[in-house]
């Protein structure tokens, strides 16, 4: 058959294999998995359906031909019939004209549903169906287990983030304002939604090592003594024992690790400098010490945005990146930004 090929499907084996490892959303996944089927047995109607984990919804995606794509989340009302027999199945619905496939990794997970009218569905193509069927099994399995193991580290971190709140005042972050900042300052630069993800959950741990250090030093009005800052010095390799087992966060350890690293080479705990500094920490020390300058400290009055701005240019190229400095300006100056953080004044 000459639409049919063992190179499309050695390829879409190779497509689900990306798909797995990189799909962070279960509907991007479940979108990603349609188009496999489609690409490879071009069926009129593409029907896939997702239980979500641990809830009484689904999503479904459908794409048909001549008709924009759907995706749908929703309850059981969401299913047609035979979608709903589809899921009660425990086994492969194979005819001419239509392959349905039930999703089962110990319960059912979802299911495929695939109509061809013009032609019929060969043996290759049945045989092949249900081998990829298997396969897309195993990978909605694994996205499971992530998403699942994302939302233990999502309760983890605020578990933290609420005992430094109440134990360590100056670690305290205005969250939901500078995730936004975090978020315009990622599409400034063009970081992945991973990176951006990444920033967030270490602006969340950032200070989390300060929990080991005497309450006395923390809640100090009046300057720190050489001795307590060289105790202080140490909270960023302190801060990296709560997280660095957790394969999740991985890529946060040397963002909290290096965050009050200076441009000049004068920060700690290890003296980078410039491009030696990873470029999460270059824009977390930004983000922390905007937060630390606009809503102030127990120790430190907030200031203006016009204050905030000649401070970071008076540090550009000694404490911070300028470059990184200059895109933080511009996010600044954007319209929206900027009434949006007067508002919050």
């Amino acid at each position: 058959m000459k639409r049919f090929s063992h190179q499309k499907i050695f390829s879409s084996f190779h497509t689900l294999y990306r798909l797995t490892t990189t799909s962070d959303k279960l509907e991007h996944f479940v979108l990603g998995v349609a188009k496999i089927y489609r690409n490879i047995f071009k069926p009129e109607t593409v029907v896939i359906i997702c239980k979500c984990p641990d809830t009484s919804k689904y999503i479904k995606v459908k794409i048909q031909h001549n008709q924009p794509t759907s995706i749908k989340k929703g309850g059981i009302s969401l299913l047609s019939k035979r979608e709903r027999t589809l899921l009660k199945e425990d086994r492969e619905i194979i005819s001419q004209n239509r392959l349905m496939a039930p999703y089962i990794f110990q319960k059912t997970l979802g299911g495929a549903y695939l109509r061809r009218k013009s032609e019929p569905f060969t043996d290759q193509e049945q045989t092949w169906f249900i081998s990829l069927s298997e396969q897309i099994t195993s990978s909605f399995k694994i996205i499971n287990l992530y998403l699942e193991e994302k939302r233990i580290i999502v309760g983890y971190i605020n578990a933290i983030s609420q005992i430094l709140s109440q134990y360590v005042p100056t670690a305290y972050v205005h969250y939901k304002s500078i995730s936004r900042l975090i978020k315009e300052m990622g599409k400034a630069l063009r970081l992945t939604e991973t990176e951006i993800k990444s920033l967030e959950y270490a602006i969340l741990l950032h200070d989390a090592g300060k929990i080991h250090l005497p309450q006395k030093i923390l809640k100090k009005q009046e300057p720190l003594t050489e001795d307590e800052y060289q105790i202080i010095m140490k909270h960023p390799k302190k801060g990296i024992e709560f997280i660095k087992e957790l394969g999740s966060l991985k890529s946060v350890v040397p963002i909290i690790l290096h965050h009050h690293e200076r441009y000049d080479g004068k920060g700690y705990p290890s003296k980078l400098k410039k491009q030696e500094i990873p470029l999460g920490s270059r824009i977390l020390s930004i983000i922390d010490a905007f937060d630390a300058m606009f809503f102030g400290r127990p120790y430190k009055e907030k200031m203006t945005l016009e204050e905030i701005e000649k401070e970071f240019i008076k540090q550009k190229g000694v404490q911070f990146d300028p470059d990184i400095i200059n895109t933080f300006l511009k996010v600044l100056k954007k319209k929206s930004i900027r009434k949006y953080l007067n508002s919050l004044a």
